[in-house]
């Protein structure tokens, strides 16, 4: 076990991810607002109206691992699934009213999240928040670099 070990920017990232995670989970818990699949939630209300494709694609998942998360916010009244204009085989997901009721009632929480947040960085909010848009899209092409390649 010697050598020195180090921490990569996929393992911060890993590691950041959950404690934000967690801290938004509490804060929103405080509100009595539910935290269930409340980072699709707020995708669907920046994106939407979003094809299921698109949004797999800017959240860097499976489509069928999509589709699983977005039935159980159908099932809970959130969303609403819309004719495609653009491609009738196809629909667009935007929020419903209880989804936009979630989204408003859990604002407080996403902001007192991100203030807490604030105040421990040592660096600018706006530097952070370009550097993790960079790290994002880094991560976007690399996943679909993955899914071009040919099964091996």
């Amino acid at each position: 076990m010697g050598g020195a070990h180090r921490n990569t920017v996929l393992l911060q990232l890993w590691t950041a991810a959950h404690m934000a995670e967690r801290l938004v989970d509490e804060h929103l818990q405080r509100l009595g607002v539910s935290d269930e699949q409340f980072a699709l939630l707020s995708l669907i209300g920046l994106y939407g109206p979003v094809t299921p494709t698109a949004l797999a694609t800017r959240m860097g998942v499976p489509l069928t691992t999509l589709a699983d998360a977005v039935r159980r916010l159908d099932a809970r009244g959130e969303i609403e699934r819309l004719p495609n204009p653009e491609d009738g085989r196809s629909h667009l997901l935007t929020l419903s009213a209880a989804g936009h009721a979630r989204r408003n009632a859990a604002q407080p929480g996403v902001v007192g999240s991100v203030e807490d947040v604030h105040k421990h960085l040592e660096l600018p909010l706006e530097e952070v928040e370009a550097a993790m848009d960079d790290v994002r899209r880094a991560l976007q092409e690399a996943v679909a670099g993955l899914e071009r390649q040919p099964d091996n």
